[in-house]
């Protein structure tokens, strides 16, 4: 899966760059850099003798990036793209597809404020995802002004956070949940809505899902604003170059409520969900963050990304029966066979691997009934097999280990072509061609 992804965002032009897995606090906790929420989960970090409050565990991999950039950027020019995979930390209680250590895919493009950037995220979710095989899931967007006018348009311009995170919530904890986080009071922690203010807000974020005949409606309304204006314009913006580029208008959705959590995002944001395992939640998302560099640096660096939760998507996966279970990476199981000089296994291996055929020599002399069961139970597709007899006339025999069917005598010099051979043959029986 981690291979796909590389594949894919490298086919984009994104390359790969690496931040630390420790930060300062003040990166991680500066004004915008996440909700409060987020950052209560930080974890901090203290090595003996150290400063407490000086460090702590990233929580993500964009704020990282927004500081890596800044510094960077005269060196790496704009637009920038690129990629990262590695471990973020949050100190969350442990659920279902919910983790204190999971990793993330992350993809950027920082130096431009163009809608071309945007539509090439929700290009890239939905590439990546259907290189790793994953059905059935839906990328809904939104654009935080279409947001920002409404609350603004009812007074609640001064609440525009605490709202929006709350909102945040609306799928995974309901529609009452939400409503009673939406008039607690600030001394509480949340906006103080009035019961009808929180109703209009709930209302709004229910109603406006669909496809992209909603934005007709919120036009309608709303569309007098500029700043919703530029959301909608945006959006069908969006909409349009994915379907020049191919993107089946039935894995997109507009969700007028979608919000994501974290404040530093300013425009288009995308959530993805798998059709019914919306309770694992978002496997992939992210948005557009036009501000976020300037908590580094007073030059404007505009970017748009996203972050696909390989964790949540594998948990997810494996409990839908998705995953093809296999304990090895190398196709190619090449026995021992008792009264054989381990040499003889040893080198046929390594002519494989210098072929770009994954290859294990199985360890010890056992009986080749109980090696082909290991290879079997592992996942290897083909056992090469050199018995004394074989080895005395330079020939191997090459067994399918699913139907124990075994071609017999086949001379050494042709290892590579017909391993190779049979194992186009499995993968079409595989793919059932």
């Amino acid at each position: 899966m981690l291979a796909a992804f590389r594949r894919t965002f490298g086919a984009f032009g994104f390359v790969p760059i690496e931040t630390p897995h420790i930060e300062r606090m003040e990166v991680l906790t500066g004004k915008g850099a996440g909700s409060d929420e987020v950052l209560r989960q930080i974890f901090e970090v203290t090595n003996k003798g150290g400063t407490p409050g000086e460090l702590a565990l990233r929580f993500d991999l964009t704020v990282p990036l927004a500081r890596f950039a800044a510094k960077h950027i005269d060196e790496l020019g704009t637009p920038f793209k690129r990629y990262a995979i590695g471990s973020v930390f949050r100190g969350e209680r442990p659920a279902k597809g919910r983790f204190r250590e999971f990793v993330q895919c992350d993809f950027d493009t920082i130096g431009t404020e163009s809608a071309v950037a945007d539509a090439e995220t929700a290009q890239v979710i939905h590439a990546a995802l259907d290189a790793a095989g994953v059905p059935g899931f839906t990328i809904t967007l939104n654009h935080r002004k279409i947001l920002d006018g409404f609350l603004n348009a009812h007074g609640l311009a001064g609440v525009t956070g605490q709202v929006l995170r709350s909102l945040d919530k609306l799928a995974k904890i309901g529609r009452d949940a939400v409503l009673g986080e939406l008039e607690r009071s600030a001394s509480e922690g949340g906006p103080g809505l009035a019961n009808d203010q929180a109703r209009r807000v709930l209302d709004f974020a229910e109603s406006g899902r669909g496809g992209a005949e909603v934005l007709d409606g919120v036009e309608a309304s709303l569309g007098s604003d500029p700043a919703v204006a530029h959301g909608i314009a945006t959006l069908r913006n969006v909409l349009a170059l994915l379907d020049a580029a191919g993107v089946p208008r039935d894995r997109l959705a507009i969700d007028l409520g979608l919000a994501r959590g974290l404040d530093y995002y300013t425009g288009t944001v995308f959530e993805t969900t798998v059709k019914d395992w919306e309770k694992f939640g978002s496997i992939a998302s992210g948005g557009r963050y036009d501000n976020l560099a300037s908590l580094f640096t007073t030059r404007r660096l505009p970017g748009v990304g996203a972050s696909i939760g390989l964790d949540r998507l594998l948990a997810l996966m494996d409990e839908a029966g998705w995953l093809k279970a296999t304990g090895t990476t190398a196709p190619v199981l090449v026995a021992q066979f008792p009264g054989v000089e381990p040499i003889t296994p040893f080198s046929l291996a390594a002519r494989l691997r210098a072929a770009g055929i994954g290859a294990e020599v199985y360890p010890d002399p056992i009986s080749i009934g109980k090696q082909m069961g290991y290879g079997s139970s592992r996942g290897h597709k083909l056992a090469v097999i050199v018995g004394p007899d074989e080895a005395s006339r330079g020939v191997f025999n090459l067994r399918n280990l699913a139907t124990r069917v075994e071609d017999k005598g086949l001379d050494q010099s042709v290892l590579e072509d017909s391993v190779q051979s049979m194992l186009e043959v499995v993968r079409m029986q595989e793919a059932g061609v």
